[in-house]
């Protein structure tokens, strides 16, 4: 009977949804989630063996469908205003980071204020909804499904100067690295240090024996542009 609840555990089986009920129960009545008052609570109240029980509270906080401490489940954590918002606009502006989220959502001096969204978005962190991505001083925000390199892509490709570039790229094709500060007419070393940096992300890469020439990576020239596309309407 307990191999079977441990070879069968999902969020549906039977007995992982009532351990959760119990959960919100707990929630409910002491306003934080205690796994040991849980454990106590599941054993008398419930017909599962020990160590089935033992593994469904396990793979709860394995999921982070339960987190010790907290006053939520993952079910509930969004019903939170503030916290719908803020996770609907990392989803929708991948690669953002928090002075983003503070100045576009609530630029007018609305709540949350700075501890409120920094609390806001570890408790969607604890749950597994969104992850940071470190790149060098920024954090980026990203969803749980969103891995490092992409996380990064769209971050760079929200600074104006690297979407400059990227879009020149996108006209030109193949440019020699010289011609690109003087067409966007920006300083050179500052150009230069955007396209080592590029280079060294992966969004731009030079062209086989083509001298001091570069092109848009072409093995992320699709998703670039579409990233381009999709920023198109947020100012950063």
């Amino acid at each position: 009977m307990v191999l079977t609840i441990r070879n069968s555990l999902g969020e549906d089986h039977p007995n992982v949804q009532s351990v959760i009920e119990v959960a919100q129960e707990i929630i409910r009545d002491n306003k934080v989630l205690d796994t040991e008052i849980l454990y106590n609570i599941a054993k008398h109240r419930l017909k599962i063996p020990r160590k089935g029980l033992l593994s469904i509270i396990q793979y709860l906080l394995n999921k982070r469908i339960l987190v010790e401490g907290t006053k939520c489940t993952k079910e509930t954590v969004l019903s939170n205003h503030h916290r719908r918002k803020i996770y609907n606009f990392i989803q929708s502006h991948l690669g953002v980071h928090f002075s983003i989220i503070r100045r576009v959502l609530f630029s007018e001096g609305k709540s949350p204020v700075t501890g409120q969204l920094l609390w806001h978005l570890e408790m969607l962190i604890k749950f597994n909804y969104i992850r940071k991505v470190n790149f060098k001083k920024y954090v980026i925000l990203v969803p749980i499904e969103i891995d490092d390199d992409t996380g990064i892509l769209f971050f760079l490709m929200r600074d104006e100067v690297n979407k400059k570039i990227a879009n020149l790229l996108i006209q030109q094709g193949t440019i020699k690295k010289p011609d690109v500060y003087k067409i966007l007419k920006e300083n050179r070393e500052m150009i230069y240090y955007r396209i080592n940096e590029l280079i060294n992300c992966n969004i731009i890469s030079p062209v086989q024996e083509e001298n001091n020439k570069i092109q848009l990576n072409p093995d992320n020239k699709k998703v670039i542009l579409q990233i381009i596309n999709e920023q198109s309407t947020l100012r950063k």
